[in-house]
């Protein structure tokens, strides 16, 4: 049950508040051949059924109609969280991995394109699998590359949480830092996206007190 978005199109400012919940940086401005991103999976907890968080890197989806993405989730059915890896290539539906994910899992995804076709990758380190699909998608225009934590918009932050610390996060072979990221945010005010420092940067839940 991955949830995943076509993002909204760029605006002038360096940071921006963009419908569907999602939280990260992305990278415009060329034609994309790769990204990837590690990170482990956080513990969610359950207050609200149906709640989830969503961890993914992936081209396209910022100004164009499809998204090759690839990552993981963590999907609260009832009051326990289920934890699943899952790619799509949108508009196709997302497609859910059957391998075992567990919260804490170290995990490593990229997104490739070669010969006329994506590559995606996710990578549990902590449980050693690996599941690599190679996919065509027409109409791709591969115009922008995306790491982002991704939530509803009904998403509340209990306590203090690191959704995602990302590592390793690069497009094209290059360090996200050096790219001119633009910061993308959703509607929640607790939930804060840190500076990008080389390959790395957090989303964290942070609920204000009182």
């Amino acid at each position: 049950m991955a949830a995943c978005t076509v993002l909204g199109p760029a605006g002038p400012a360096s940071a921006l508040t963009l419908p569907g919940d999602w939280y990260g940086y992305v990278v415009t401005g060329a034609t994309y051949t790769s990204t990837t991103a590690g990170w482990t999976t956080p513990a969610v907890s359950c207050a609200t059924a149906g709640t989830y968080v969503s961890i993914w890197t992936g081209l396209d989806g910022y100004t164009s109609d499809t998204v090759e993405q690839i990552g993981a989730e963590a999907y609260c059915s009832g009051d326990t969280p289920e934890y699943f890896g899952w790619y799509e290539l949108y508009p196709g539906a997302a497609v859910d991995f059957s391998q075992t994910l567990k919260a804490g899992d170290s995990l490593q995804a990229s997104v490739a394109y070669a010969s006329s076709k994506f590559i995606l990758t996710l990578r549990d380190v902590t449980r050693g699998w690996t599941q690599t699909v190679t996919k065509v998608l027409s109409g791709a225009a591969r115009s922008s590359a995306e790491t982002v934590v991704q939530v509803p918009s009904t998403f509340t932050c209990p306590k203090p949480l690191t959704l995602a610390a990302f590592t390793g996060d690069t497009v094209d072979g290059s360090p996200l830092g050096g790219l001119h990221p633009v910061e993308g945010t959703g509607g929640n005010p607790d939930i804060v996206v840190s500076p990008v420092s080389g390959e790395t940067f957090t989303v964290s839940c942070r609920p204000a007190a009182g």
